[in-house]
Protein backbone atom coordinates (compact mmCIF):
# COMPACT_ATOMS: atom_id res chain seq x y z
CA UNK A 1 0.00 0.00 0.00
CA UNK A 2 2.82 2.32 1.39
CA UNK A 3 4.81 1.55 -2.14
CA UNK A 4 1.56 2.51 -4.07
CA UNK A 5 0.97 5.63 -2.29
CA UNK A 6 4.55 6.66 -3.06
CA UNK A 7 4.30 5.78 -6.66
CA UNK A 8 1.01 7.76 -7.14
CA UNK A 9 2.41 10.72 -5.55
CA UNK A 10 5.39 10.76 -7.45
CA UNK A 11 3.07 11.07 -10.49
CA UNK A 12 1.29 14.09 -9.14
CA UNK A 13 4.30 15.31 -8.70
CA UNK A 14 5.79 15.01 -12.37
CA UNK A 15 2.71 17.03 -13.34
CA UNK A 16 1.29 14.22 -15.33
CA UNK A 17 -2.52 14.45 -17.15
CA UNK A 18 -5.32 12.64 -14.91
CA UNK A 19 -4.50 9.20 -15.28
CA UNK A 20 -6.98 5.95 -14.69
CA UNK A 21 -4.40 3.78 -15.67
CA UNK A 22 -4.29 0.52 -13.26
CA UNK A 23 -0.46 -0.88 -12.88
CA UNK A 24 -0.06 -3.26 -10.16
CA UNK A 25 3.23 -4.72 -9.47
CA UNK A 26 2.88 -8.76 -9.02
CA UNK A 27 6.37 -10.26 -8.83
CA UNK A 28 9.96 -9.84 -10.48
CA UNK A 29 12.77 -11.69 -10.95
CA UNK A 30 16.18 -11.31 -11.65
CA UNK A 31 17.67 -11.16 -14.80
CA UNK A 32 21.33 -10.34 -16.07
CA UNK A 33 21.50 -6.57 -17.34
CA UNK A 34 18.18 -6.35 -19.18
CA UNK A 35 17.95 -3.68 -21.55
CA UNK A 36 15.49 -4.70 -24.36
CA UNK A 37 12.57 -7.01 -24.33
CA UNK A 38 9.43 -8.51 -26.72
CA UNK A 39 6.94 -10.99 -25.64
CA UNK A 40 6.83 -14.20 -27.95
CA UNK A 41 3.06 -15.74 -27.59
CA UNK A 42 4.71 -18.66 -29.51
CA UNK A 43 6.53 -19.37 -26.45
CA UNK A 44 5.01 -18.01 -23.36
CA UNK A 45 7.85 -16.14 -22.78
CA UNK A 46 10.11 -13.01 -22.88
CA UNK A 47 13.08 -12.41 -25.47
CA UNK A 48 15.40 -10.39 -23.15
CA UNK A 49 18.76 -8.10 -24.54
CA UNK A 50 21.08 -7.06 -22.21
CA UNK A 51 23.81 -4.71 -24.49
CA UNK A 52 26.03 -8.03 -25.09
CA UNK A 53 25.86 -10.46 -28.36
CA UNK A 54 23.50 -12.94 -26.26
CA UNK A 55 19.97 -13.21 -26.46
CA UNK A 56 18.33 -15.02 -23.93
CA UNK A 57 14.45 -16.63 -24.17
CA UNK A 58 13.10 -16.78 -21.00
CA UNK A 59 9.53 -17.79 -19.70
CA UNK A 60 7.56 -15.42 -17.20
CA UNK A 61 9.11 -16.52 -14.36
CA UNK A 62 12.60 -15.99 -15.56
CA UNK A 63 13.73 -19.65 -16.25
CA UNK A 64 15.84 -19.72 -19.65
CA UNK A 65 14.30 -21.24 -22.13
CA UNK A 66 17.08 -20.80 -24.74
CA UNK A 67 19.81 -18.51 -25.79
CA UNK A 68 22.01 -17.58 -29.30
CA UNK A 69 24.81 -15.36 -30.38
CA UNK A 70 23.29 -13.03 -32.13
CA UNK A 71 25.07 -11.95 -35.27
CA UNK A 72 25.51 -8.59 -34.15
CA UNK A 73 28.15 -7.87 -31.76
CA UNK A 74 25.87 -5.75 -29.44
CA UNK A 75 21.85 -5.75 -29.31
CA UNK A 76 20.23 -3.71 -26.99
CA UNK A 77 16.84 -4.12 -28.55
CA UNK A 78 14.93 -6.93 -29.75
CA UNK A 79 11.15 -7.79 -31.42
CA UNK A 80 8.80 -10.26 -32.51
CA UNK A 81 8.51 -9.67 -36.30
CA UNK A 82 6.11 -11.92 -37.78
CA UNK A 83 7.84 -15.95 -37.89
CA UNK A 84 11.15 -14.27 -36.67
CA UNK A 85 12.87 -11.45 -34.60
CA UNK A 86 14.57 -8.39 -35.37
CA UNK A 87 17.26 -6.80 -33.35
CA UNK A 88 19.16 -3.46 -33.31
CA UNK A 89 22.71 -3.09 -32.29
CA UNK A 90 21.26 0.24 -30.15
CA UNK A 91 23.46 2.62 -32.84
CA UNK A 92 20.65 2.21 -35.80
CA UNK A 93 21.87 -0.88 -37.15
CA UNK A 94 18.90 -3.96 -37.50
CA UNK A 95 19.15 -6.93 -38.39
CA UNK A 96 16.57 -9.85 -39.05
CA UNK A 97 17.25 -13.41 -36.83
CA UNK A 98 15.78 -16.61 -36.65
CA UNK A 99 13.97 -17.93 -32.96
CA UNK A 100 17.67 -19.52 -32.90
CA UNK A 101 20.08 -16.75 -33.86
CA UNK A 102 20.41 -17.55 -37.45
CA UNK A 103 20.95 -14.63 -39.86
CA UNK A 104 18.21 -13.77 -42.32
CA UNK A 105 19.65 -11.32 -44.42
CA UNK A 106 22.69 -8.68 -43.88
CA UNK A 107 22.43 -5.77 -41.68
CA UNK A 108 20.94 -2.32 -42.53
CA UNK A 109 19.46 0.56 -41.78
CA UNK A 110 16.10 2.23 -41.18
CA UNK A 111 17.02 5.72 -41.22
CA UNK A 112 20.21 8.03 -41.10
CA UNK A 113 18.42 9.81 -38.44
CA UNK A 114 17.61 6.57 -36.06
CA UNK A 115 20.92 7.14 -34.08
CA UNK A 116 20.38 5.62 -30.32
CA UNK A 117 17.54 2.30 -30.49
CA UNK A 118 16.96 1.79 -27.39
CA UNK A 119 13.80 0.25 -28.04
CA UNK A 120 12.16 -1.51 -30.63
CA UNK A 121 8.61 -2.68 -31.38
CA UNK A 122 6.96 -4.08 -34.77
CA UNK A 123 3.33 -3.28 -35.46
CA UNK A 124 2.72 -7.13 -37.08
CA UNK A 125 -0.95 -5.65 -38.16
CA UNK A 126 0.78 -2.71 -40.74
CA UNK A 127 4.44 -3.94 -40.71
CA UNK A 128 5.63 -0.85 -38.89
CA UNK A 129 7.93 -0.16 -36.49
CA UNK A 130 8.23 2.09 -33.65
CA UNK A 131 11.63 3.02 -32.61
CA UNK A 132 12.72 4.77 -29.50
CA UNK A 133 15.65 6.76 -30.21
CA UNK A 134 17.22 7.90 -26.70
CA UNK A 135 19.83 10.14 -27.89
CA UNK A 136 17.37 12.34 -30.48
CA UNK A 137 14.74 11.82 -27.61
CA UNK A 138 12.24 10.79 -29.87
CA UNK A 139 9.34 8.24 -30.83
CA UNK A 140 9.27 7.34 -33.88
CA UNK A 141 6.98 5.15 -36.28
CA UNK A 142 8.68 4.43 -39.64
CA UNK A 143 7.95 2.20 -42.61
CA UNK A 144 10.09 -0.60 -43.60
CA UNK A 145 11.31 1.61 -46.41
CA UNK A 146 12.40 3.96 -44.23
CA UNK A 147 9.16 6.83 -44.76
CA UNK A 148 8.63 8.24 -41.08
CA UNK A 149 4.87 7.66 -40.21
CA UNK A 150 4.79 9.84 -37.19
CA UNK A 151 6.87 11.22 -34.50
CA UNK A 152 6.55 12.41 -30.90
CA UNK A 153 8.90 14.56 -29.85
CA UNK A 154 10.03 14.00 -25.93
CA UNK A 155 10.57 17.53 -24.81
CA UNK A 156 7.27 18.57 -26.24
CA UNK A 157 5.43 16.29 -24.12
CA UNK A 158 4.24 17.23 -20.03
CA UNK A 159 6.01 16.36 -18.34
CA UNK A 160 9.25 15.70 -20.60
CA UNK A 161 10.10 12.11 -21.88
CA UNK A 162 13.62 12.89 -22.47
CA UNK A 163 15.18 9.21 -22.00
CA UNK A 164 13.00 7.05 -24.24
CA UNK A 165 14.06 3.20 -23.34
CA UNK A 166 12.12 0.42 -24.26
CA UNK A 167 8.69 0.25 -26.35
CA UNK A 168 5.67 -1.59 -26.91
CA UNK A 169 2.08 -1.54 -27.89
CA UNK A 170 -0.93 -2.71 -26.16
CA UNK A 171 -2.18 -5.23 -29.30
CA UNK A 172 -5.93 -5.23 -27.91
CA UNK A 173 -5.98 -1.45 -26.65
CA UNK A 174 -3.69 -0.13 -29.17
CA UNK A 175 -2.08 2.14 -26.04
CA UNK A 176 1.96 2.84 -26.79
CA UNK A 177 3.81 2.41 -23.77
CA UNK A 178 7.13 3.19 -23.52
CA UNK A 179 9.61 3.77 -20.41
CA UNK A 180 12.31 6.93 -19.24
CA UNK A 181 15.05 5.42 -18.03
CA UNK A 182 16.44 7.09 -14.21
CA UNK A 183 18.46 9.86 -16.36
CA UNK A 184 15.09 11.32 -16.52
CA UNK A 185 11.72 10.55 -14.51
CA UNK A 186 12.00 6.55 -14.69
CA UNK A 187 8.67 6.30 -15.70
CA UNK A 188 6.06 4.42 -17.82
CA UNK A 189 4.76 6.94 -20.45
CA UNK A 190 0.85 5.92 -22.16
CA UNK A 191 0.36 7.60 -25.26
CA UNK A 192 -3.12 6.32 -27.33
CA UNK A 193 -3.02 4.73 -30.32
CA UNK A 194 -2.90 8.06 -32.04
CA UNK A 195 -0.08 9.19 -30.12
CA UNK A 196 -1.85 11.37 -27.69
CA UNK A 197 0.14 11.43 -23.95
CA UNK A 198 -2.79 9.52 -21.86
CA UNK A 199 -0.62 9.31 -18.59
CA UNK A 200 2.89 9.04 -16.80
CA UNK A 201 3.18 6.62 -13.71
CA UNK A 202 6.62 6.16 -11.92
CA UNK A 203 8.34 3.03 -11.61
CA UNK A 204 10.46 3.85 -8.55
CA UNK A 205 7.96 1.79 -5.96
CA UNK A 206 9.23 -1.71 -8.25
CA UNK A 207 13.01 -0.86 -9.37
CA UNK A 208 15.41 1.45 -10.49
CA UNK A 209 16.54 2.58 -14.00
CA UNK A 210 13.77 1.39 -16.64
CA UNK A 211 14.96 0.04 -19.53
CA UNK A 212 12.79 -2.23 -21.49
CA UNK A 213 8.77 -2.83 -21.81
CA UNK A 214 6.80 -5.18 -23.62
CA UNK A 215 3.07 -6.35 -22.72
CA UNK A 216 1.37 -9.87 -23.42
CA UNK A 217 -0.82 -10.90 -26.51
CA UNK A 218 -4.21 -10.56 -24.20
CA UNK A 219 -2.92 -7.37 -23.02
CA UNK A 220 -3.45 -7.36 -19.39
CA UNK A 221 0.29 -8.16 -18.31
CA UNK A 222 2.83 -5.55 -18.55
CA UNK A 223 6.83 -6.51 -18.11
CA UNK A 224 9.43 -3.54 -17.60
CA UNK A 225 13.15 -4.62 -17.46
CA UNK A 226 15.34 -2.30 -14.92
CA UNK A 227 18.60 -2.30 -15.23
CA UNK A 228 20.14 -1.58 -11.99
CA UNK A 229 20.18 -4.87 -9.32
CA UNK A 230 18.68 -6.54 -12.50
CA UNK A 231 15.15 -7.77 -12.28
CA UNK A 232 12.50 -8.01 -14.56
CA UNK A 233 8.99 -7.05 -12.89
CA UNK A 234 5.56 -8.00 -13.62
CA UNK A 235 2.54 -5.84 -13.46
CA UNK A 236 -1.40 -6.20 -13.85
CA UNK A 237 -2.71 -3.45 -16.19
CA UNK A 238 -5.21 -1.57 -17.18
CA UNK A 239 -4.64 1.12 -19.80
CA UNK A 240 -6.56 4.56 -19.34
CA UNK A 241 -8.33 4.09 -22.69
CA UNK A 242 -10.10 0.96 -23.05
CA UNK A 243 -11.57 1.47 -26.40
CA UNK A 244 -11.08 -1.69 -28.90
CA UNK A 245 -8.05 -1.42 -31.32
CA UNK A 246 -7.70 -5.20 -31.98
CA UNK A 247 -8.31 -9.04 -30.65
CA UNK A 248 -6.28 -10.31 -28.29
CA UNK A 249 -4.01 -12.79 -30.20
CA UNK A 250 -4.08 -16.64 -28.72
CA UNK A 251 -1.16 -17.86 -27.17
CA UNK A 252 0.57 -20.74 -25.16
CA UNK A 253 -0.64 -19.66 -22.27
CA UNK A 254 -3.01 -17.40 -20.16
CA UNK A 255 -1.54 -16.27 -17.02
CA UNK A 256 -3.72 -15.25 -14.18
CA UNK A 257 -3.78 -11.92 -13.09
CA UNK A 258 -3.50 -13.19 -9.42
CA UNK A 259 -0.28 -15.33 -10.02
CA UNK A 260 1.59 -13.48 -7.24
CA UNK A 261 4.40 -15.83 -6.84
CA UNK A 262 6.14 -19.39 -8.64
CA UNK A 263 3.98 -21.45 -10.62
CA UNK A 264 3.17 -25.05 -9.06
CA UNK A 265 5.89 -27.61 -9.77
Amino acid sequence: MTRLFIAALASLLLGAPASAIELHLLRSFPSDGPSGLAYDRNFCGLWVANETGTVRLIDLWGNEVRSFEAPLHRVDAVAVEGDHLLISDGSGLYQRVSRDGKALGEPFRLSLTLRDTDGLYVDNSSSDYWVADDTAAEIVQIRQDGTTVRRLIGYMQSPQLMEPQGITQDPVHGTILVVDDADASDSLFEFDADGVLQSVTSLQFAGNDAEGVTINAEGTQVYVAFDEGGVIAVFDYSPTSVGSFGEALPSACMISSLEFAEPPV
